[in-house]
């Protein structure tokens, strides 16, 4: 076991180096591995927490104890509903992600090495036209592939002085926001202006606990209200086009019938087996309304305090300031494009986001 928790960091860069070739070099390769992504970071992650069990269990750490009981009400919720039970694992995958949050630990050159792997694709991805992805699934991938870069530029500027290359890290966000409007991806182009404005605010954001806590219920909660507040303002036959789309194009149609399903099956969620009749294809479009609708009100509000926590967690512990400045950019980045996509709530994308909240903190030899 010792030698798994001396070893971790590496199984971690392992696991994001994977996903990233399974998921990103070819819709095909993405076809055929990415349905068992979910399955795969839960035994990894698994794996990686077993040596703190001992750890877990001195420090009596409730949060555990919420990440099993939300794990087993999801198992419980998908038996009475009848729904597919691969659905399971994505609730499964993000208490093993907010509680691995707590446990583990990044070394300095293992985040630099995730931050290039991260970054590096950028070349693929801009050199070729991604016809065979998803628009918006590109557009993200531009977002995501653009911050790593960022943030593997923000490393050598700590490590090596080379102060020049914030006009690198210019041109990175700007080229990938020219992408992502491009690819009219306008969930992407959310996403990267949010960056932009949280980079901006970097060092009001890590010490001003207030505005820290307000951004943080407006980015997870607030993304289910807006489900609410998109539905009616789409009812009320609001016109207009953006980027060749309407402003409602059909999302406040999906929220529409998944709201009243929802209500009819409040506790236990309504399963990942039902089948929409405003779109072709079992898709709720928003992460965190995904958990609420598909889990059921008590798995998501189990959810919700578990990703609270671990945000605050990581925003309170001890790490380079300008590196958590830009770490929690683009998990506000990420929850804020995950208003339109499920995005962070799903592998590869969870472990991103995973990523993040461990690039801010110090590594266990810095730690008291």
């Amino acid at each position: 076991m010792e030698k798994i928790k001396d070893r971790e960091d590496y199984i971690l860069a392992g696991l994001f180096v994977y996903l990233l070739l399974t998921s990103f070099i070819n819709q095909r390769v993405y076809d055929v591995f990415g349905r068992y992504a979910s399955l795969i970071v839960f035994i990894v992650l698994t794996m990686l927490l077993v040596p703190h069990v001992k750890e877990m269990i001195v420090a009596r750490d409730m949060r555990v104890v919420l990440a099993v009981v939300t794990t087993l009400i999801t198992g419980i919720n998908l038996i009475v509903i009848g729904s597919n039970k691969g659905a399971f694992f994505i609730p499964a995958d993000l208490c093993l992600i907010f509680v691995s949050s707590f446990y583990l630990r990044l070394r300095e050159k293992t985040k630099m090495f995730i931050a290039a792997a991260g970054g590096i694709l950028t070349v693929l991805w801009y050199s070729f036209v991604r016809w065979d992805y998803n628009f918006n699934m590109a557009g993200l991938t531009f977002m995501l592939f653009m911050m790593m870069s960022v943030m593997f530029l923000e490393f050598m500027k700590k490590e090596k002085g080379y102060d020049y290359l914030t006009l690198a890290q210019i041109m990175m966000y700007l080229t990938a926001f020219i992408y992502a409007t491009l690819y009219h991806s306008r969930c992407a182009m959310a996403g990267i202006l949010v960056f932009g404005f949280a980079i901006v605010i970097r060092r009001i954001l890590i010490s001003d606990r207030l505005l820290f806590t307000i951004l943080l219920i407006i980015a997870t909660a607030g993304s289910v209200l807006f489900t609410m507040v998109y539905v009616v303002l789409g009812e009320k036959g609001i016109a207009g086009r953006f980027l060749y789309k309407d402003l409602f194009s059909g999302r406040h149609l999906i929220w529409k019938e998944l709201w009243a399903a929802y209500f009819a099956h409040p506790v236990t969620g309504i399963g990942s087996s039902y089948v929409l009749k405003s779109f072709d294809i079992f898709e709720v479009h928003n992460g965190l309304f995904d958990i609420l609708t598909v889990h059921g009100t008590v798995v998501f509000f189990l959810i919700l305090i578990l990703l609270c926590t671990a945000m605050n967690n990581a925003h309170m512990a001890k790490g380079d300031r300008k590196i958590k400045g830009f770490a929690f950019a683009a998990i506000f980045a990420m929850l804020a494009a995950s208003y339109f996509e499920n995005f962070f709530t799903v592998p590869p994308y969870s472990i991103f986001f995973l990523m993040f909240l461990l690039f801010g903190r110090a590594p266990y030899s810095q730690t008291s």
